[in-house]
């Protein structure tokens, strides 16, 4: 299937993004890779994910907050990450010679790529970095009875 792409304006980034994750979608539908969305408007942490034997792992990289600024929820099948960086400069600050570091709000969620245990999800933060730990849910079996109507 061939699909082309018209662009009357300018494109972000994270629209051009969006637009190849969905191409890829459509295309190979299984397995489901993670998806990282960010709220427009605000800064955007650098998330990793990943996967080892039993578990996925989503790192996030937080330098300058502590653990109480930031917010991890799981609602169905996406792990919302909130929080608020506090303000890094001092009041007063006259000119500004390199602004790299983002501060204030942020929101982004990721799309795990499959079912996890929901009871025995840990998230650590340390030295910087969120360490979410995912326990993959094991497939099981069902045996559905056959009745006579």
């Amino acid at each position: 299937m061939n699909r082309i792409i018209l662009l009357r304006r300018p494109v972000s980034q994270s629209a051009m993004q969006r637009e190849i994750e969905e191409l890829f979608r459509r295309q190979w539908e299984y397995p489901r890779p993670a998806l990282v969305r960010h709220e427009e408007g605000m800064w955007r942490p650098q998330i990793d994910v990943y996967e080892v034997q039993d578990e996925y792992i989503v790192l996030v990289e937080l330098a300058g907050m502590r653990n109480s600024e930031i917010e991890v929820t799981l609602l169905e099948g996406a792990l919302l990450l909130s929080g608020r960086r506090p303000e890094l400069h001092p009041e007063g600050t006259q000119r500004f010679h390199q602004l790299a570091i983002s501060e204030g709000p942020f929101q982004s969620a990721v799309l795990l790529p499959g079912p996890v245990v929901d009871e025995a999800i840990m998230a650590q933060y340390d030295d910087g970095l969120l360490k979410i730990t995912l326990p993959k849910r094991k497939p099981q079996s069902l045996r559905i009875p056959v009745t006579n109507e």
